[in-house]
């Protein structure tokens, strides 16, 4: 009988689709390998199913993080006491999956526990969304769809239509993520652009859906062929499509006009927004760090990310 398993998930940043995407609008988001969660699982004594986590996890966190290590283990039909341990580097509250990255790993090491065979990608996606909504309330799974993996993914009502093969030509372009500091729960980033589609009425977020739609099929192509300036407009698209929904705030809305007068040929929010990343497309990697530092005296902390995954 196995007695230790492991599993884990990356980080993931949102291109086109955030909020609308729970409204049926396709959306495209991607993998980040720098950014990781590894997940170990141990047996424990006989029984009934119960997870013991570390002493050092936030006790602000650990009740949602032992239901959705629960919600692992019984997709995987595991009973008995099970310790987790948990390894991460992707940032918390901060838009860049980590409750994501932490179910695709639980659910992965929990499989591999109960000694079954690895889950299709359809089972993770089903498993760590149920996961992920214990945190969020409810899951689109775009984000576990995206940290499962590391190349981009084209997504729309719960399924991946699509993954996204880059060009070369765009191995010299650099992503920018610009850290604003902790956003507030993502439950609660939710809850406010809901209550503002809402209050938008079905047809305008009809049209807003269809020009996220729209935005998310041409980044597609723009990624496939290294069009850079298509995948440009795409991000500012959608970026404007996220302005009605009340979750980009002042200090976000300064900082996006700012890495655009440095240089950068797009920016938006990435995540649910009210604080969290913010996401640059820039052509080179010393324009990207051309913008990081016109940004540095109000954010202190960036990363500068290939687009082809084969420089990552």
């Amino acid at each position: 009988m196995t007695t230790t398993a492991t599993g884990h998930g990356h980080g993931k940043t949102i291109l086109i689709g955030e909020h609308h995407v729970m409204d049926g609008a396709r959306a495209l988001a991607i993998g980040l390998p720098p950014f990781r969660t590894d997940v170990t699982l141990m047996r424990g004594d006989a029984g009934a199913l119960r997870v013991v986590l570390d002493d050092d996890v936030d006790p602000q966190v650990a009740h949602d993080t032992r239901q959705m290590f629960v919600a692992a283990a019984q997709s995987a039909g595991l009973t008995g006491e099970i310790r987790a341990h948990i390894v991460s580097t992707v940032p918390m509250r901060r838009g860049l999956g980590s409750s994501a990255a932490l179910a695709v790993a639980a659910v992965r090491a929990s499989w591999q526990l109960a000694e079954r065979a690895e889950p299709t990608p359809a089972e993770l996606l089903q498993a760590a969304r149920q996961c992920e909504s214990i945190v969020h309330g409810r899951s689109s799974g775009l984000d576990p769809a995206a940290a499962a993996g590391t190349e981009p993914v084209l997504f729309q009502q719960g399924q991946v239509l699509q993954r996204v093969r880059v060009a070369p030509k765009l191995a010299t372009a650099r992503w920018l993520l610009a850290d604003l500091g902790a956003s507030v729960p993502t439950r609660d980033a939710i809850a406010i652009a809901m209550h503002e589609r809402r209050e938008l009425g079905a047809e305008a977020v009809r049209a807003l859906n269809d020009q996220t739609s729209a935005a998310a099929d041409q980044a597609l192509d723009a990624l496939e062929s290294g069009d850079l300036t298509r995948l440009a407009i795409a991000l500012r698209t959608a970026g404007e499509a996220m302005e009605p929904l009340g979750v980009v705030n002042v200090a976000m809305r300064e900082t996006l006009t700012a890495m655009c007068a440095a240089g950068a040929l797009a920016a938006k929010q990435t995540g649910a927004g009210l604080g969290g990343m913010l996401l640059a497309l820039c052509r080179t990697e010393d324009e990207a760090q051309a913008v990081a530092a016109a940004i540095a005296p109000r954010i202190r902390t960036f990363w500068t990310l290939a687009i082809y995954p084969e420089n990552s």
